[in-house]
């Protein structure tokens, strides 16, 4: 176990060395259940929920020439609350999922005014699994992070737009959006559930070189 952590250590130790940027994030999801049942019928009485997201992550530089550095790549840990809420007239229902997982993506520069102000696009996907899920039925709580359709691996691959202002050398902040779907594909029961996901996000950004 000791030499584990300390194997973890070197390489985080390394890619803090080469990475251009350290980031962090906080931003708000809303959230959109897909479920069908054994027969392939979706609950229509299923409403988008509200939930937080953090991140914490590195950025590399993949151009080397200052003319160019256009193109960098992103791995953060994340942190998502998916949830939402239904009811019928005779039972009132929530979902509460926290995931956690790892992200990679990558960003490209669409427009730069000098070096204070950047419009940068997203292109990733997350791996994630679920660390807390409960389900809310006329105020009786349920642990479902164990159901099949919960637990596993969750792929979230997704799209979004950031505007990103240099406030002096050592600190920038940004504003984005962002448009996800995830999916679990270690899912093996006869039922299936994906969300689909939009998200408001906020971040501040220290450049390392």
């Amino acid at each position: 176990m000791i030499k584990k952590h300390i194997l973890f250590l070197l390489l985080f130790s390394g890619c803090y060395l080469q990475a251009q940027e350290l980031f962090i994030s906080n931003g708000k999801n809303f959230t959109k259940y897909d479920y069908k049942n054994s027969i392939g019928i979706s609950n229509p009485d299923i409403r988008s929920g509200e939930g937080s997201f953090y991140e914490m992550g590195m950025a590399f530089q993949l151009n080397k020439s200052a003319a160019i550095d256009k193109l960098s790549y992103a791995v953060s840990l994340v942190y998502n609350q998916f949830n939402a809420t239904g009811g019928t007239s005779t039972a009132n229902y929530a979902w509460k999922t926290n995931y956690f997982g790892i992200q990679n993506a990558l960003n490209y520069t669409l427009f730069q005014n000098s070096k204070s102000f950047k419009l940068k696009t997203k292109l990733g996907c997350a791996t994630s699994t679920i660390i807390k899920g409960e389900q809310y039925i006329n105020n009786v709580v349920y642990n479902i992070s164990k159901q099949e359709e919960f637990k596993g691996i969750l792929i979230q691959p997704n799209i979004g737009i950031d505007f990103q202002y240099a406030i002096n050398p050592n600190i920038k902040i940004s504003a984005g959006y962002e448009f996800s779907k995830a999916f679990n594909v270690s899912n093996k029961s006869t039922e299936e559930l994906s969300f689909t996901n939009n998200q408001i996000h906020f971040g501040l950004h220290f450049p390392l070189k």
